[in-house]
């Protein structure tokens, strides 16, 4: 049986001026009619379809024939897609800053796709299942704080703006690695942080990975937003974090095939419980992030987040640093 990747839905933003790719799984026919075109593909195992970049705009609809079985899909978009990984201050919900909820705003132009999570009993209110959610005041709570300060702030040049969620509380980098590259002899340590014990499910080499990247790649992106380190900071893994990135950030790129995809890395706040060697070395290695590898930028939070609570509350002036980067 084929099948079509469950980012393929209604309301979905594509990313403009990139390649366009779809994608699913499974041996059978398939036919996608898209853009004024028709492709079509005898698939075995993994298919891929691709056109041409397109300018932003929309809305478009397509039609999507697996072995005989038609599908449409509408309200497709073409504007700017972020993709947002890393741990638990990436997962961080609005609600979870505490204040009025009268305050929120929607937002038409921001969408969101939600990759599954692997943690049981998650507050996650979405799923692949749920495919692209549209923001509003309502159901803003429920948005990563970070992505919803980034994209109602880059929303307003009139694109649409999607945002896929992709991230998971307490996970290592070397769980968001594919697993050949997380056994390369330079990225092996001894000593490893706790959070390698703690959460097992989804902290072995190349899980999250496979659990959860996997799904989604090649999906044109525009940037990643990559927001982790907490996990990793034994003195150890911390002394070689920059190899971490360099391994994450050149195999992301491979994967997404695109080898000038942009990562912004936000560096850890300070954080008065981890006045530690492995915290600040982690710190030290995101920001040489931005001297030493290709097409990296580096966010500093330290100056505008609490340092009493390792889930600073303080996201919007770090949302607006990250869209700073962004768009200079």
């Amino acid at each position: 049986m084929v099948t079509l990747n469950s980012i393929f839905a209604n309301g979905m933003v594509m990313q403009a001026n990139k390649a366009v790719r779809i994608f699913g799984k499974g041996e059978g026919q398939v036919t996608i009619e898209f853009l004024g075109q028709v492709k079509s593909v005898l698939a075995n195992e993994d298919w891929l379809i691709e056109f041409e970049p397109q300018l932003y705009g929309g809305p478009y609809s397509m039609t999507v024939t697996l072995d005989g079985n038609k599908t449409e899909i509408s309200d497709i978009y073409f504007g700017d897609v972020y993709l947002l990984s890393g741990q638990s201050n990436m997962q961080f919900k609005m609600w979870e800053r505490r204040e009025p909820t009268d305050v929120y705003e929607g937002n038409e132009n921001v969408r969101l796709f939600t990759v599954d999570r692997m943690e049981e009993n998650t507050e996650e209110r979405w799923g692949a299942k749920d495919g692209w959610v549209t923001l509003t005041k309502e159901n803003a709570k429920d948005f990563s704080a970070i992505g919803y300060y980034m994209s109602q702030e880059i929303a307003k040049n009139g694109h649409r703006v999607g945002l896929i969620a992709c991230y998971q509380g307490a996970s290592v980098i070397q769980s968001w690695l594919k697993k050949e590259v997380a056994w390369r002899p330079e990225l092996q340590v001894e000593n490893k942080f706790a959070d390698h014990e703690w959460y097992p499910i989804w902290n072995g080499d190349g899980v999250l990975y496979d659990a959860m990247l996997s799904r989604i790649i090649p999906y044109s992106l525009a940037n990643v937003i990559w927001y982790q380190g907490e996990s990793n900071a034994s003195v150890n893994e911390a002394r070689i974090y920059l190899r971490f990135l360099d391994a994450l950030t050149s195999s992301w790129r491979d994967d997404f095939m695109d080898k000038d995809l942009e990562f912004i890395v936000i560096q850890l706040a300070d954080y008065e419980e981890r006045n530690t060697e492995g915290w600040h070395l982690i710190q030290k290695a995101q920001m040489e992030a931005q001297e030493k590898l290709h097409n990296v930028k580096t966010v500093v939070c330290r100056d505008v987040c609490e340092t009493n609570d390792i889930h600073p509350r303080s996201k919007k002036e770090l949302s607006m640093r990250i869209v700073k980067a962004i768009l200079g």
